[in-house]
């Protein structure tokens, strides 16, 4: 089958159209469907690779090779999280095509996104500042408090904004003193870790008070960080939003000698900072 045809039969062809459910094959290469801004931007991304191949090079979409799709990154430009979205992108397109028969193989090959976390002039915080992150994520209150400090810790342990959005609560799996979940990893895959102490305890106080409503969520499954309705966390605004109440509490620590913070903090600098105030992540897959 034709390679647009195949785009338009995964993602659709209008994928900003709210008002309809979305194409029960709008998936990434795990399985999960496409959020947020995603479906639009896959569509966009995998259909100038296709003009490229097609129009440009001249050869079949399905017989693109690794070096061919090299040589597209390489072209493109733009910055490291640019590429890697390009590269997620064509990877779920070939996963969605190999699993309907319509190509053999995926030629995207592992190293070809780059990763995010090698995007140079990207500040890293001291091991003060991110104790005084975490002094003002204890001392957030509300209705949503439980909620926002969970997803605060989740942060400064070392998972990303969508990373931390994506979890589930059938993911979390409780074994005697330890509490693990599959966490998803940008560019496509997941992978199990083990959660420290504080995290655990932190679930723990949020669930009960855990909103959710169907089909949004549901008591056992579905999204673990919701709003009050039981929606789906936005990857890009809430994050911000909660880390920007949380610095604003830590600007008010009382403690003389408690660090300044930079003008500008950002997620990705929270949880690319390597030494975490709530402890370290364990990867299980190397166990």
């Amino acid at each position: 089958m034709d390679a647009r045809t195949v785009l338009l039969e995964w993602i659709g062809p209008d994928p900003d159209n709210e008002t309809s459910p979305p194409p029960p094959d709008r998936r990434g290469t795990q399985g999960r469907l496409l959020a947020g801004k995603s479906p639009r931007r896959y569509h966009d991304d995998v259909l100038r690779w296709i003009t490229f191949i097609e129009d440009t090079v001249q050869i079949s979409a399905w017989r693109a090779r690794y070096s061919h799709i090299e040589t597209w990154l390489d072209s493109c430009g733009g910055a490291v999280r640019s590429r890697a979205r390009r590269a997620s992108a064509l990877n779920a397109f070939y996963t969605y095509a190999v699993s309907k028969r319509y190509t053999t193989d995926n030629p995207v090959g592992p190293g070809l996104g780059g990763r995010p976390q090698d995007e140079p002039h990207l500040p890293e915080l001291s091991e003060g500042q991110m104790e005084l992150l975490r002094w003002g994520a204890d001392q957030l209150t509300g209705p949503t408090a439980e909620r926002d400090r969970l997803l605060m810790y989740l942060m400064l342990a070392g998972l990303r904004s969508r990373q931390i959005t994506e979890l589930t609560v059938q993911d979390l799996v409780f074994e005697q003193h330890q509490m693990s979940a599959t966490v998803w990893q940008k560019g496509g895959g997941t992978r199990s870790v083990g959660f420290p102490n504080e995290i655990r305890t932190a679930v723990r106080a949020y669930l009960p008070r855990r909103t959710w409503r169907p089909t949004g969520s549901y008591e056992e499954r579905g999204p673990l960080l919701v709003t009050y309705r039981g929606n789906p966390l936005d990857p890009n605004t809430t994050p911000r939003t909660i880390l920007l109440n949380t610095l604003a509490l830590a600007l008010q620590n009382p403690d003389p000698e408690a660090p300044e913070l930079p003008a500008r903090i950002t997620p990705d600098i929270v949880a690319l900072t390597p030494h975490s105030p709530v402890g370290p992540l364990k990867d299980l897959n190397k166990s």
